[in-house]
């Protein structure tokens, strides 16, 4: 006999919003993207497939060629991130990441890079990878080569550099983190989900840290870490390959090898009994569940991507069909990466809604992956849930940006073939594929639960209550 969990065993996971205009815009742009689209990389006027190539210094390079427009995308992707950062001097690689990538007005005396980088260019780190982005004109293409090539063989910064770019990164957190109900509920739901494991720490340090790192710190992470055979570079746009590779090979070839840093390896223990995290008793209500996950390259992790769409993939996905109507949820979500080095987390995110009943949220939530692991899935549901991500897939890889970051992502896993598969992995999953991960890895002992609003939302219901006697 099946037993049913009790409903105190409740609650949800990281999320992206999705809505119907949304997901109905994605259908018109997707239908002119697939009529047009060719090669496994989704491009619409695209080579086969992308070159790839190994320089002497053990740099990755990998081309792809789109003669669509007159417009190119570059990627360099390092092999680190905050989970390489010393205990504590979290936040050091995001704020290298800031000191390699300076204003064109703030360049030294004597500097002779270009004075200005082409087209966009932006830069971002993670737990994983620090990546640099271009969106450029093809014709700026050896130009913006030419920078990225500087940028990976030397850093010029000096004290007040360095003073500079904590302030801004400071200022950064105080704004984007510690202003932002969500992002503080998730990284502490992170920070309380891993015991050992460098994911517990945000990307971008706090100011005590940051103000531990010196610049002895800087110069040696950046010679540790950013070393030709520690890097993946990624150029998708209208170019030819066997030209643009020799115009890399002369710029980024005569950057010297270095030693190769191992990663250590960090085990997280099992966590053995769920966690739960009541905090900022007057922030907005607001209820997290982090599910922990395998890394990157395992079976599960294509089951476990199409169960984020079935979850809360639209308006009438298992999720938002049982929270919106009786107003238990204004948005509801999942954010899922399968792209982690190591084991992460599956999240859940609801934001409440008038109601606002964090019991009944709850048990909606352990109800829906009650029934999914014990009587599967609607009719249909299934393909419905792999049409949503392979338009999302389908949209995004009409941008050569796009195209660009995602073979830099696979790429730094060592995993370029693994992208090119992706929609088969997708196309493969069963019915059976999606209740073993429910089963594998949504039960309350392997959760971990942040709650905020609590206390404010228990004062205003026993206030209501009061008045109604």
């Amino acid at each position: 006999m099946t037993v049913r969990p009790t409903r105190s065993d409740v609650f949800t996971d990281r999320a992206i919003f999705f809505s119907d205009c949304r997901f109905w815009g994605k259908v018109l742009v997707v239908a002119l993207v697939v009529a047009r689209s060719a090669g496994p990389a989704f491009s619409v006027s695209a080579a086969e497939g992308p070159m790839q190539q190994t320089l002497t210094n053990g740099l990755t390079v990998v081309l792809l060629e789109d003669h669509w427009h007159p417009i190119a995308a570059l990627e360099v992707c390092h092999q680190i991130g905050s989970r390489s950062d010393p205990y504590g001097k979290q936040g050091l690689a995001h704020l290298l990441e800031h000191l390699t990538f300076p204003s064109p007005a703030l360049r030294h005396e004597g500097d002779t890079r270009p004075t200005a980088l082409p087209g966009r260019a932006g830069a971002t780190t993670n737990h994983d990878t620090t990546c640099y982005s271009q969106r450029l004109l093809s014709a700026e293409i050896a130009r913006a080569l030419a920078v990225e090539a500087e940028r990976m063989a030397t850093l010029r910064v000096g004290p007040e550099d360095l003073a500079r770019e904590k302030a801004i990164v400071i200022k950064e957190r105080r704004q984007l983190v510690e202003g932002d109900t969500w992002r503080n509920v998730l990284e502490e739901v992170d920070n309380a989900a891993f015991r050992l494991h460098p994911y517990r720490f945000p990307t971008s340090g706090w100011p005590e840290t940051l103000e531990q790192i010196t610049l002895d710190d800087v110069q040696r992470h950046f010679a540790t870490y950013y070393s030709p055979a520690n890097a993946v570079l990624v150029a998708v746009g209208d170019f030819h390959s066997q030209e643009l590779l020799v115009f890399i090979e002369a710029h980024f070839g005569k950057i010297l090898a270095r030693p190769l840093s191992t990663p250590s390896a960090v085990v997280e223990p099992a966590q053995g009994g769920e966690r739960r995290l009541l905090f900022a008793p007057l922030a907005a209500p607001r209820l997290v569940a982090a599910y922990h996950v395998p890394a990157f390259g395992t079976r599960d992790h294509a089951a476990l991507t199409v169960l984020s769409a079935i979850l809360a993939g639209g308006e009438n996905t298992r999720l938002p069909a049982l929270l919106y109507p009786p107003h238990l949820a204004e948005d509801v979500g999942i954010e899922y990466s399968p792209l982690n080095r190591d084991p992460g987390l599956f999240y859940i995110k609801v934001a409440l809604g008038s109601r606002v009943d964090f019991r009944l949220t709850g048990e909606a939530i352990d109800d829906v992956l009650w029934h999914l692991r014990e009587d599967g899935l609607h009719p249909d549901e299934l393909t419905q849930a792999k049409k949503r991500l392979l338009l999302d897939l389908f949209r995004d890889q009409s941008s050569i940006g796009a195209r660009a970051r995602r073979l830099a992502q696979y790429g730094a896993l060592s995993a370029l073939p693994q992208a090119e598969h992706y929609t088969d992995d997708i196309r493969a999953v069963t019915e059976a594929d999606v209740q073993r991960v429910v089963s594998a890895y949504f039960s309350p002992e392997n959760r971990m639960a942040g709650m905020t609003g609590v206390v404010h939302q228990e004062g205003a219901r026993r206030h209501k209550e009061g008045h109604a006697q």
